[in-house]
């Protein structure tokens, strides 16, 4: 009688809606013990309930688990990891989701996404911070994915030894589009179409709403199946289309596809072949990158069109329009003036530089100055 593989465990990290998209992809096929670590029991059980409730209904009967804990209880939650020892580790918990200011009237929305991501650097670094010191108390083997700006999260905590070993949604977000876009624009069929793409948050952030940015920095190589000649595409006309022919749903209804992103890096993670996937902050470097997965290994893909110093370069250049202009050696930033500048004028909230210790202190100013900025506009 053969032996019935053991699944493997998954543990989701923050009770939240990116948590909730996942577990309605991953639930229903039944491959994982699913565990939810929530900060509320109410909101935690209520979303596992769901999961499972519904997956009944579609005939899987999984198995999925509430766990309580605040993140910032790093001893409880290094108890917990010990006592779930989970195969993988999934963080989709911030203290506020990029997706809160889209929100906004658009005007308003519009003039504040002109600071960029970095300055709310600290909403994502915080949470991630404490787990990963969590995850490193307790000493178990485990793969660890972040969904909190990992293009300049991953790379802060891996100066401090921390780093998570991968990050979701991003530079993967952009990636289907360009596929269909070059299909279009070369009238072939969009499975046909290889992508790899070198780019930071910003250009992922941008492209879908304005096209190609100016000064862009991102590299994009792309190969179609059966055509070793294909037509060189002006950058332009590959990014417009994604602008246009392939626009979408963003907010909250367009986090499916970051959902869809962490899937693919999850699934990755577990393959017993290897298997191709974009990802930001792989093995704790800033911004993303094309990435094989294989059976828990990540081999972040580079060659002789794109070395690693050079794609690095290009994403770190790309950061600092992100409005995060340096990460030192100790794991503290500098942002970008002219972002922070966009901050002071709508939130009155300014830095220049913030350690990682700094990081906790810095968010709840933040939050107090957003709320107050968001009751002013409506």
């Amino acid at each position: 009688m053969s032996q019935v593989m053991r699944k493997k465990k998954l543990l989701l990290v923050g009770a939240g809606n990116l948590c909730l998209q996942i577990l309605k992809i991953l639930g229903p096929k039944n491959g994982f013990e699913f565990v939810v670590l929530g900060r509320n029991e109410e909101t935690t059980v209520r979303l596992c309930n769901l999961v499972a409730l519904s997956c009944a209904q579609l005939g899987q009967f999984i198995s999925i688990k509430p766990v309580i804990a605040d993140l910032t209880q790093i001893d409880k939650v290094t108890r917990l990891l010990r006592e779930e020892a989970p195969d993988i580790l999934v963080n989709c918990a911030s203290l506020q989701s990029w997706r809160v200011i889209t929100g906004l009237p658009k005007l308003t929305f519009e003039q504040l996404d002109q600071a960029q991501f970095g300055p709310w650097l600290p909403m994502h670094l915080t949470l991630m911070h404490y787990l990963m010191q969590a995850v490193k108390a307790s000493g178990i083997s485990v793969k660890t994915v972040n969904a909190a700006f990992p293009d300049a999260v991953n790379p802060i905590l891996s100066r401090v030894g921390l780093a998570p070993d991968i990050g979701v949604g991003n530079v993967a977000n952009l990636v289907p589009a360009v596929r269909f876009s070059i299909a279009r624009l070369l009238e072939c069929d969009p499975c046909d179409v290889q992508v790899r793409l070198y780019a930071q948050h910003y250009f992922s952030h941008y492209v879908p709403r304005g096209g190609l940015p100016p000064r862009a920095s991102f590299r994009l190589l792309y190969e179609v199946r059966d055509r070793p000649e294909v037509t060189r595409l002006p950058a332009e006309a590959i990014f417009s289309t994604v602008q246009t022919e392939f626009r979408r749903l963003g907010g909250v209804d367009g986090q499916f596809l970051t959902a869809c992103s962490a899937v693919t890096v999850i699934e990755g993670l577990c393959s017993p072949t290897p298997v191709l996937v974009h990802a930001p902050g792989p093995l704790g470097l800033p911004g993303g990158y094309p990435v094989w997965l294989h059976d828990g290994k990540i081999d972040v893909q580079f060659s002789q069109a794109c070395p690693q110093d050079e794609a690095v370069r290009i994403n770190t250049i790309c950061q600092s329009q992100d409005g995060i202009d340096e990460i030192h050696c100790d794991g503290s930033v500098t942002f970008n003036p002219h972002c922070m500048a966009v901050m002071q004028t709508l939130l009155g909230y300014a830095k220049h530089t913030m350690s990682i210790e700094q990081s906790a202190d810095f968010a709840r100013e933040l939050a107090s100055k957003y709320l107050s900025f968001k009751n002013s506009t409506w």
